[in-house]
């Protein structure tokens, strides 16, 4: 490596730290105080407010006490930790989010290791775990997408996700999907080296978050079908981990799928109109656009079926059924962007690699670039006219503006990663022993 080029990766890695800093400065010294002061403004309230809560208190009272934790009881209990008071629904301002266990009771069983801990020792816990999860991604999705070893790259990289908005707002809420971010970068990592079995035991793990597994599991199945004499043990350490989750959790608790099922329905129904895709496209469509994505990224995965385990259009498509989880989200919920990052890492090894051919995609190139930078650019400017001009109206005002970029950010992605030509031609079949050796 030239003197100049490592320089330069120096001056980016301490960029991207500083970013990192600002972002976690913006959050705790500026958004959580506004959301404190609003929220007694509308008098809401605010609890220990971990996302973690709900399914360790259900995880709790199933294991320890044999309670039901999609009960109306338990919920209420949650509720009092989470929130601080059960939910009013006389009051206008109180949330609509009901917190209650609304996973697939399986989850207990990795929770269980925590159930005789103190809650406040549990966040603690959590906090650092999730932590290394999201560290330890960067470096499973690197080695995915091959990308050029470099230290110092890495280091950025690392910077800037645990610096990003997503990250703070994820381990903040104890979130689990930055867990199950982790599970997708092994098992990826797994197929990638030969590993079916322990590939498709590893994104059985992560369907303790379904929206999020769905797709990914759907492009896996596809991808199965290109060469199923070979492929064919992906399915089977799938297969037998789900049946394993899906009996020993009827075992815990005896028709746990049909409580489940109506707890997910009650999310639907309290949560409604309040999708990303609702907020696009307005409610009125949002289920029609959600159906042509999945109907779209279907497409593509079958049509790259054969594709090898290691190669670029097999990397490609499961970027954008990452992406396209986030497009489809049934929340708002920022935290979720966190699966973005192969996807983005995909499209500049793409640039990097090769100039994008066609104005719309390097126009569209430099705006992804734009939004990414964005958050950092304007919580720069927060602190700047607080700490040098004391601008405290400025401040309160524009409170929310790094978050201007983020519902964009992922539909431009999208697009970007649609726009990548295929680079496999789909009628070859991929052989036996190459994917072996892949």
């Amino acid at each position: 490596m030239s003197s100049t080029l490592k320089g330069q990766q120096i001056l980016a890695a301490i960029l991207a730290l500083l970013a990192a800093v600002s972002m976690w400065f913006y959050v705790r010294r500026i958004l959580v105080p506004r959301q404190v002061i609003e929220g007694a403004r509308l008098e809401r309230p605010r609890g220990n407010l971990s996302d973690l809560y709900p399914r360790w208190l259900g995880a709790r009272e199933l294991l320890l006490h044999g309670r039901d934790p999609y009960s109306p009881e338990i919920t209420r209990e949650i509720q009092r930790g989470y929130y601080g008071r059960e939910l009013d629904s006389s009051r206008p301002n109180d949330p609509r989010d009901q917190s209650s266990f609304a996973y697939p009771v399986y989850v207990v069983f990795l929770l269980a290791p925590t159930v005789f801990m103190s809650f406040s020792s549990v966040k603690i816990l959590s906090f650092w775990f999730l932590t290394v999860c999201a560290t330890v991604s960067v470096l499973l999705w690197e080695r995915w997408l091959n990308l050029p070893r470099s230290r110092w790259r890495t280091l950025t990289i690392v910077a800037l996700l645990l610096g990003s908005y997503p990250f703070i707002e994820g381990v903040s809420l104890q979130q689990p999907v930055l867990l199950v971010a982790l599970l997708l970068a092994s098992s990826c990592v797994a197929r990638q080296r030969g590993w079916l079995v322990w590939s498709g035991v590893l994104l059985a793990l992560a369907t303790i978050k379904p929206q999020v597994a769905f797709l990914p599991v759907t492009v896996m199945l596809l991808w199965v079908t290109g060469d199923w004499r070979t492929r064919q043990r992906w399915l089977w350490g799938f297969a037998a981990t789900m049946l394993a989750l899906l009996a020993a959790a009827e075992f815990l608790l005896p028709g746990w799928l049909f409580r489940f099922y109506k707890a997910v329905h009650s999310y639907q129904i309290y949560m409604a109109n309040t999708s990303f895709l609702d907020w696009l496209v307005t409610p009125r469509w949002s289920n029609s656009v959600w159906v042509l994505i999945v109907s779209l990224i279907a497409w593509i995965a079958w049509r790259a079926r054969a594709s090898n385990s290691n190669s670029s259009d097999a990397r490609r498509v499961f970027c954008l059924a990452l992406v396209a989880v986030v497009c489809t989200s049934p929340n708002l919920a920022l935290y979720n962007q966190i699966l973005l990052l192969p996807g983005v890492l995909l499209w500049f090894e793409r640039v990097e690699s090769a100039q994008p051919s066609g104005a719309l995609t390097r126009f569209l190139g430099a705006l992804l670039a734009a939004l990414l930078a964005w958050p950092w650019f304007a919580c720069a400017v927060l602190i700047g006219a607080r700490l040098l001009f004391g601008a405290e109206g400025f401040v309160q005002r524009a409170w929310q503006l790094p978050h201007y970029a983020a519902l964009s950010l992922p539909v431009v992605l999208l697009i970007l990663l649609l726009l990548l030509p295929s680079v496999t031609v789909t009628s070859r079949r991929t052989s036996p022993a190459a994917e072996m050796l892949s």
